[in-house]
């Protein structure tokens, strides 16, 4: 199936009025996971210096609310207090973590410091002791595991992501259909494409025009053979396996015109079998509703406040209108279902950077997970080339092609912030 942006919302978002603050407190982590873009440099953050980033996301990000993340943090030392301090700032704490250190006594201080919810990445590629060598399928259970700890726990929501590689892009519906499964529990699935330099074939400058060593970067590897999995094949693969599922918005590339960084849908349905999707109309409802009331775009919400409320859209939006006829009709041949909840529950795919033919690299429009370092917002997973190199870095050769770059890319934030416009 061929996507059309014509037939999508284009999110609102933008540096300076985004639902998202991306905080990372620490670079270190327990787990070493394939197409981790971060590398241990410096440590734990201190709890001021993390405070100091919240409150310049607070004035300059508008964020709905701030996602923590690493490195791992679960494993830094102050998160309580930070959680806490977050929720009292009025936002939305959200940890990303791989839950390896997460137990129910932590989960329960969590919640009591103000937590809002979790994304848990879990893929067959992090080399997690007792799961290695198990297809996404298999990881299900662990998946699982969490899902059911979090949900004992009450008023905490619930995303997992996994990154998607040649290898395990069939694997695809396995996961769908667990989450499908646990929708009552499960809040949303993200599912982003790999990518990965390659040093044999790529040649970069830094700022000074001085060729840099790739191979520093913890996102770099000698030789990739594959051909990377896009966005769109992500989505048709997902509609392969669940036809109800549809995207309704989109984040476009930076340079790329054809580019679909993220695409997000939302399925309706009770466990274990979906009605439908929201269409486009009802997503610029929500996302313009939630700004006009709460004066923020939105990234997260739970699903346990919104279930058969969403079929209140059925005037504005197609999609809605179609999952309502879906339910109606089930509730005829399945009575029992009568009884069943209907749930929410978000469906996202993310392209990571790509590096054109031509050498630039197609980031993320808007990108929601932008960083802060040294006074500026930064592409986070690109933020290693500023450790390392003082800026983004420039690619001059890619595949055999001479790219001759601009000392300083369009992409590049190279104003500080507080000279911008809010």
């Amino acid at each position: 199936m061929t996507l059309d942006k014509r037939n999508l919302y284009r999110m609102p978002w933008s540096m300076n009025d985004n639902p998202i603050a991306w905080l990372e407190v620490s670079d270190i982590c327990n787990l070493h996971c394939e197409g981790c873009y971060r590398q241990h440099m410096t440590g734990h953050k201190t709890l001021e210096e993390v405070k100091e980033e919240v409150l310049f996301f607070k004035r300059w990000r508008n964020p709905d609310n701030v996602s923590i993340a690493g490195g791992e943090p679960l494993i830094y030392p102050h998160i309580l207090e930070l959680v806490s301090f977050i929720a009292q700032q009025g936002i939305k704490p959200v940890i990303l973590t791989n839950a390896c250190a997460l137990k129910p006594d932590l989960l329960h201080q969590l919640k009591v410091a103000g937590l809002a919810g979790f994304t848990i990445h879990i893929d067959s590629h992090q080399g997690r002791p007792g799961w290695e060598n198990k297809t996404e399928g298999q990881l299900n259970e662990l998946r699982q595991y969490y899902a059911d700890m979090i949900a004992a726990e009450k008023g905490l929501y619930v995303i997992f992501n996994q990154t998607v590689y040649p290898s395990t892009f069939q694997q695809i519906p396995d996961v769908m259909a667990w989450g499908s499964q646990n929708i009552d529990r499960v809040q949303g699935l993200v599912f982003i494409t790999y990518r990965t330099a390659t040093v044999d074939d790529t040649t970069a400058v830094d700022q000074n025009s001085q060729q840099v060593d790739l191979s520093k970067l913890s996102y770099s590897r000698d030789s990739f053979d594959e051909k990377f999995v896009t966005s769109p094949e992500v989505h048709d693969k997902l509609k392969e396996c669940c036809p109800e599922y549809e995207a309704s918005a989109y984040l476009g590339g930076s340079i790329s015109h054809s580019s679909f960084k993220w695409l997000i849908g939302t399925t309706i349905g009770v466990k274990g079998k979906p009605y439908g999707s929201l269409d486009k109309r009802a997503m610029e409802v929500v996302q313009a509703g939630h700004h006009w009331f709460n004066g923020t775009y939105l990234a997260y919400t739970s699903t346990s406040k919104i279930g058969g409320l969403v079929f209140l859209l059925w005037p504005w939006d197609k999609g809605v209108r179609q999952a309502l006829g879906h339910r109606i009709t089930d509730m005829f041949s399945h009575p029992k279902r009568f009884f069943k909840g209907v749930y929410v529950q978000s469906i996202s795919i993310i392209q990571a950077p790509d590096i054109l033919e031509d050498g630039r690299t197609d980031m993320c429009d808007s990108c929601p997970d932008i960083t802060y370092y040294q006074g500026k917002l930064v592409n986070s997973c690109r933020m290693d080339e500023y450790r390392l190199y003082g800026g983004f870095i420039n690619i001059v050769e890619h595949q055999g092609k001479s790219a001759v770059q601009p000392k300083q890319p369009a992409e590049q934030p190279e104003q500080p912030v507080e000279q911008v416009e809010h």
